[in-house]
């Protein structure tokens, strides 16, 4: 009996702190993108392709969770802080362009 309670006491641990884990490793879509983003830049994926509109269209959007919230302005608001929080840099004018017509597209 005793040794029961000790593995159901063990096993709710356990899972707890896994549960933990994966709550603070959940991204939200912005973040995800941020992340894709600076990595691009970082690996200059895209230098060079600058009218292949719907090849970086399906690499940042492909594989992101849609969101809630359907506001283009707050995500791609959020999108710009979490790339000067991840790797330092930002948009230029032409991104912040692409960028809203892609988010545009992934919302609707």
């Amino acid at each position: 009996m005793i040794s029961i309670f000790i593995f159901l006491y063990n096993s709710k641990i356990i899972y707890s702190n896994d549960f933990n884990k994966n709550i603070n490793n959940l991204k939200t879509p912005e973040e995800e993108l941020a992340t894709k983003y600076c990595d691009a830049i970082n690996k200059n994926i895209f230098n060079g392709l600058n009218k292949e509109e719907s090849l970086k269209y399906e690499y940042y959007f492909s594989s992101l969770k849609k969101p809630s919230r359907k506001d283009h302005k707050l995500f791609l608001k959020d999108f710009k802080l979490k790339v000067m929080k991840n790797c330092s840099y930002k948009l230029t004018e032409v991104d912040i362009k692409e960028f809203t017509n892609f988010i545009k597209k992934f919302l609707h």
